[in-house]
C-alpha cells in the first residue's frame, strides 16, 4: 500500500506543476476527472490548487 501524502506535500506538487504549460494541462485534466467523478464544479474565482486539495482531502486521498 502506498502511504498517503500530506496536505503540504500534495500542495507543493501542485504548485510545481503550475510552473510549466504541461503541468498546468495535467492539473486541468485532474480537475476534469474529479468533476466527472461526481465532484463539484470549481467556482470561477476559486483556486485550482485549493479545489484539488479539498477534493482529495474530502475523499481521504491525503492526510492533514
Amino acid at each position: 500500500m502506498i502511504p498517503k501524502k500530506t496536505l503540504r506535500q500534495r500542495e507543493e506538487e501542485f504548485r510545481s506543476l503550475l510552473a510549466t504549460p504541461a503541468g498546468m494541462n495535467e492539473l486541468q485534466e485532474l480537475e476534469s476527472r474529479y468533476a466527472a467523478s461526481g465532484g463539484p464544479v470549481r467556482p470561477l474565482k476559486a483556486s485550482l490548487i485549493t479545489y484539488l486539495l479539498v477534493y482529495e482531502r474530502e475523499r481521504g486521498m491525503i492526510t492533514v
